[in-house]
């Protein structure tokens, strides 16, 4: 895998790297996943509506539906969301913030390549209240001392990479951003920022990577990003 993609990791990886993923919850099947609004939730053509208007034309724009994402969220609640990383009491804390399973919801995502930056859209509007409180609980995370620096092992490859959780403003209930520069190998560094946010039953993630620029440089408009899918939300409900 090109240290170029590396935002497209699976997504329960992705999330787990960030602090927000979940392992092992009980959930419905996916056809019994919710795929219309109900109590203000978004159906999965509203979803995917967010997803287009936050990426916009780009024609590089991948975006992957409800019926698509069940199946790989059935997938991912199954992964050991903290295998690989190091020290282990970064990787239990990573386990205690974490929810892999999401399953319970309409969701989509959407991705944007490019040259000198990666951005990912996720929008989940959550049908199950368990999983919504899961997902409260992982927000929490407030201190990462002494974890500040990890180590993930993938596919044989260990990768270091250095963490830091910003104290953004966010529009929404909840909101957790972490930065993370991760060495590459080569001399080369890859920086992301992901806004994690919950509002209502919605929650949504959104990434942004870079070989180019630092964190905080790309912290601002994530956040922007991330409020101006929350506005959108409430136009739809």
């Amino acid at each position: 895998m090109s240290h170029r993609f590396l935002w497209f990791l699976p997504l329960a990886a992705a999330l787990a790297l960030t602090g927000c993923s979940s392992a092992g919850q009980t959930q419905p099947e996916p056809e019994q996943a919710q795929t219309q609004s109900q109590d203000g939730n978004l159906d999965a053509g509203q979803v995917e509506t967010v997803v287009r208007t936050l990426l916009g034309e780009d024609p590089s724009l991948t975006v992957v539906g409800n019926e698509t994402m069940q199946q790989q969220l059935q997938m991912a609640k199954g992964m050991g969301s903290t295998s690989g990383i190091t020290p282990e009491k970064c990787a239990k804390q990573m386990e205690k913030y974490t929810v892999t399973d999401l399953t319970a919801s309409v969701s989509a995502t959407g991705s944007v390549t490019a040259e000198s930056l990666g951005k990912v859209v996720q929008v989940f509007s959550i049908t199950d209240e368990a999983t919504r409180k899961k997902i409260s609980d992982a927000l929490m995370l407030d201190d990462i001392s002494g974890c500040e620096k990890v180590t993930v092992e993938q596919s044989g490859e260990k990768l270091s990479a250095d963490r830091q959780i910003l104290p953004l403003k966010v529009d929404a209930d909840q909101s957790l951003t972490m930065s993370t520069q991760m060495d590459v190998g080569g001399g080369q560094k890859m920086s992301s920022v992901v806004v994690q946010a919950l509002k209502g039953n919605n929650f949504v993630i959104v990434t942004f990577q870079t070989g180019l620029a630092e964190p905080a440089t790309m912290s601002a408009e994530a956040v922007e990003l991330i409020n101006k899918a929350f506005a959108e939300i409430e136009t739809l409900n």
